[in-house]
């Protein structure tokens, strides 16, 4: 279900929020109904190939796979191993769920201003041989669509990579304490107004974006978490297992007089 909550702002704008709250289906308490999901496996169901996906209508129906299925505690688990399906432009495979505001388009995204917040709770349970998993992301849509931010596992510790230029590969890195497999990872990751703030077990680090680079300001994103390792050799028996117990996404964007979003 998603909330829209109307606030009276400044007399030149107004206030709007979009949260996910839980969901009423059973024994699935993350709200699913705008996120797509990309799956390591093809439309034939088979490893290799290019990635299919699976809409927020199914999702929210119930959609059970192999790589994405909900435990008897209720925990999402992302399964993808090494030998999967990829989406163009990348060479590693996922099992990862990417934030629609609208089910219908992947065109609709959100723009710098105001506040997005991804929280999310989840346990690394397995990592392959090259033991990288990305558990959560914003990506860019326009421009070269690069990803502001990657939180990555790796090795008992989570290193939050962060994109200094929406046009260039040089990674900013900020290193927290992760704890071993089968340990609960409490997360955040929160762009308000260019300042990217990760929290990761109650610790948290900032950044000013724009001063890395200012074009970052006319780039529209998304969030992204799930299982992505950062490995694809190997046979599927080798990946990366995620499990989530908690996952939600807000916004409030300002809003201009005329109804436009203030940065689009």
């Amino acid at each position: 279900m998603v909330k829209w909550n109307f606030t009276l702002g400044f007399a030149i704008a107004s206030v709007f929020a979009i949260s996910s709250a839980t969901a009423a289906e059973p024994n699935r308490p993350i709200d699913l109904s705008h996120w797509k999901l990309t799956l390591p496996t093809d439309a034939s169901n088979q490893y290799g190939g290019h990635a299919a996906e699976v809409s927020a209508a199914k999702l929210t129906a119930g959609f059970q796979d192999p790589h994405f299925q909900t435990d008897a505690k209720g925990h999402l688990v992302f399964w993808c191993p090494v030998n999967g399906a990829t989406t163009g432009g990348t060479k590693y495979p996922r099992s990862e769920l990417r934030e629609m505001l609208d089910v219908d388009s992947s065109r609709v995204n959100w723009p710098m201003p105001g506040t997005h917040v991804l929280d999310a709770r989840c346990r690394v349970t397995q990592v392959p041989s090259n033991p990288k998993v990305i558990i959560g992301q914003i990506h860019s849509y326009t421009g070269m669509s690069k990803p502001l931010i990657k939180l990555q596992y790796v090795k008992g510790r989570i290193e939050a990579l962060i994109k200094e230029s929406p046009t260039k590969d040089k990674d900013q890195k900020q290193i927290f304490a992760g704890g071993d497999l089968n340990t609960d990872i409490a997360y955040q990751i929160k762009l308000q107004d260019g300042v990217l703030s990760i929290t990761v077990n109650g610790e948290t680090q900032s950044q000013n974006v724009l001063e890395n680079d200012a074009d970052w300001a006319n780039q529209t994103f998304y969030f992204k978490a799930g299982a992505y390792p950062q490995d694809n050799e190997g046979d599927e028996s080798e990946g990366a297992r995620v499990a989530f117990s908690s996952l939600k996404v807000s916004h409030v964007q300002v809003i201009a007089r005329d109804g436009s979003s203030q940065g689009r």
